[in-house]
């Protein structure tokens, strides 16, 4: 009896221990603005957390993020569309979400909603999304609004990380699509308990962390690429994926545009974009690939930061101006927006 009194009395101690630091690092974590922006999500394996705020200093300059109540970096938006409004729903990773270090406002989503009259821009990024995940949130979440018009961004590693089962980058379970036929098949992400428990307590988070930087067997654990199918089989899934992003736009008499984002000194067209060419060709849908235009303009003036892989406030000005003329010379946008855009 002794000894289970200890045990117990152990256990107890343990207990309170862990709720003490618990509330210490919630607390702290409030404070200092640093409080969680990712939870893990059964459909897209992770989203953003409502209302969430957090100071980021660990990339190339600060920047403060702050999510609405729908779980995206804009202001709030409602789902239904004002009168008179010309609505643009924008998807896609961290290039659209702004990371490196590009405040809210400063983005080529947020600079497109300015430049014209009448246009409301929503910004549904997140970052790590690959091009299966974009299309749940379009599916799911994006039509909700009643958009006009869709542009789903795209960048060279979408295509791999549609089809591994760890985001090989960030290390986070996700689900991924395959084909029976021509139909779309979801396969759900898989999570470990620990990865479960993880999620609601920040003192397991911290440990997955140190877990992550002290352990290189860890760290490859989490974020070994799990691969799925061969590169024909990716190849047919990833096209259908963009087919079906843009039929259902189609149907509900909503414009879809396929926006290729480069990488810093991009000569060599990807995979993507040849999927993106192919569509174009063969079903008419409208993409515009931006290759050519960052790299001419990143030769003028540096377009992305110096030391992190995204667009700096300029490459973002320029991404914005590059889409306003195409969809000025698409006629994607209402005559009324195209006059207020085009006025000195």
């Amino acid at each position: 009896m002794r000894w289970a009194g200890k045990i117990a009395l152990a256990i107890s101690v343990s207990l309170l221990v862990l709720c003490f630091l618990e509330v210490a690092a919630r607390v702290y974590a409030r404070v200092a603005s640093q409080g969680r922006l990712i939870v893990a999500d059964e459909t897209v394996g992770w989203k953003l957390i409502p209302n969430a705020r957090k100071l980021y200093r660990k990339e190339t300059q600060p920047y403060f993020v702050s999510i609405n109540s729908k779980g995206w970096r804009d202001v709030e938006h409602s789902y239904d569309k004002p009168p008179g409004t010309f609505r643009i729903v924008v998807i896609g990773d961290s290039f659209v979400f702004g990371a490196g270090g590009v405040e809210a406002g400063n983005r080529f989503s947020d600079l497109l909603g300015r430049s014209a009259k009448n246009i409301e821009v929503i910004n549904m990024a997140v970052p790590g999304y690959g091009a299966d995940q974009e299309y749940q949130i379009l599916k799911d979440e994006g039509l909700k609004y009643h958009p006009d018009l869709v542009l789903l961004c795209a960048f060279y590693n979408d295509f791999s990380e549609s089809f591994s089962t760890i985001n090989p980058s960030i290390g986070r379970p996700k689900g991924y699509f395959s084909l029976d036929g021509d139909q779309l098949v979801f396969h759900p992400p898989h999570f470990s308990i620990f990865y479960k428990l993880s999620q609601y307590s920040y003192v397991l988070g911290m440990a997955d962390l140190a877990l992550s930087k002290i352990s290189g067997t860890y760290w490859q654990a989490q974020h070994r690429q799990h691969w799925v199918m061969n590169q024909q089989l990716r190849r047919n899934t990833f096209t259908q994926i963009y087919r079906s992003a843009d039929q259902l736009c189609r149907q509900r008499g909503i414009n879809f545009v396929l926006v290729y984002l480069p990488f810093q000194q991009q000569t060599i067209s990807m995979v993507i974009q040849h999927v993106m060419s192919e569509l174009a060709a063969g079903d008419g849908l409208k993409a515009l690939d931006l290759m050519d235009t960052m790299r001419q303009a990143d030769a003028v003036q540096t377009a992305y930061f110096q030391h992190d892989i995204h667009f700096n406030e300029h490459g973002n000005q320029v991404v914005a101006k590059a889409l306003l003329q195409y969809l000025a010379a698409n006629q994607l946008l209402p005559p009324s927006a195209l006059q207020a855009s085009l006025q000195p």
